[in-house]
């Protein structure tokens, strides 16, 4: 879990190994689960890195 001072809210990165295509349905399926047992919804979700979010942030400034 994350705080980071230049953007708003908490970030956690969840990470699952998957070798090769083939396996990352299970795997996905894996981090929904994780993910649902510690009640973050799907409207919470994002694909973008927050390292992204922060260089975006600090270019306003």
């Amino acid at each position: 879990m994350v705080q980071v001072p230049e953007l708003a809210g908490v970030f956690l990165e969840v990470e699952t190994p998957a070798d090769g295509e083939a396996e990352l349905p299970s795997a996905l399926a894996a981090v929904r689960r994780a993910l649902r047992r510690l009640d973050v919804a799907d409207a919470d979700l994002t694909a973008e890195l927050y390292t992204d979010a922060v260089t975006r942030a600090r270019s306003r400034i």
